[in-house]
């Protein structure tokens, strides 16, 4: 039940692939694009569907593992603006140079930022086309939500680096 919860939570927290939003019909919920998060571990399932089985509770039926890519190097900018911005670089690979990056499911709990990044699958066609089988260098800025936060030494982990960054000053909404 913990892990279901996790899953629900977490889904709902993060950007939608491509897009999409979650829907709801014939007592069956779609979302697009779900991160999870278990202790240390990360994972990344697409086309999550969950039927209702009433009095709130859902049950998973269907949801497609998707790979998570290769991390080289991370590491923070932190603007200098009111209120401060903060965005994480990444540098990584791609299993192949036919697939594409997902949106990332982004979460916090407490000091910890957790950035998930996966890879779309290969498609029929692309399966029966040749793809080169090589790793796929990409980089990527990923920008996380610090407005409200504290002064303070945060970590961030995209999918197994991790680094830190310490906000000097409350991260505070301008007043009105």
């Amino acid at each position: 039940m913990k892990q279901f919860f996790m899953l629900v939570v977490t889904a709902m927290m993060i950007p939608f692939a491509l897009g999409q939003s979650a829907t709801f019909t014939n007592n069956v919920l779609t979302v697009p694009g779900v991160g999870v998060v278990d202790g240390d571990t990360s994972s990344f399932y697409a086309d999550v569907e969950l039927s209702y089985e009433g009095d709130g509770m859902f049950r998973i039926t269907e949801a497609q593992d998707r790979s998570l890519v290769a991390i080289e190097e991370i590491s923070v900018s932190i603007l200098e603006s009111f209120p401060v911005q903060v965005s994480v670089n990444v540098d990584g690979y791609k299993s192949v140079p036919c697939v594409e990056l997902l949106e990332p499911a982004v979460t916090r709990d407490g000091n910890n930022f957790t950035v998930i990044l996966a890879e779309s699958q290969l498609g029929p066609a692309d399966e029966q086309q040749t793809c080169i089988a090589v790793t796929d260098p990409f980089t990527t800025s990923i920008s996380l939500d610090v407005l409200g936060l504290g002064a303070g030494t945060y970590n961030v982990k995209v999918n197994d680096v991790i680094t830190d960054f310490t906000l000097e000053a409350d991260n505070l909404p301008p007043a009105n």
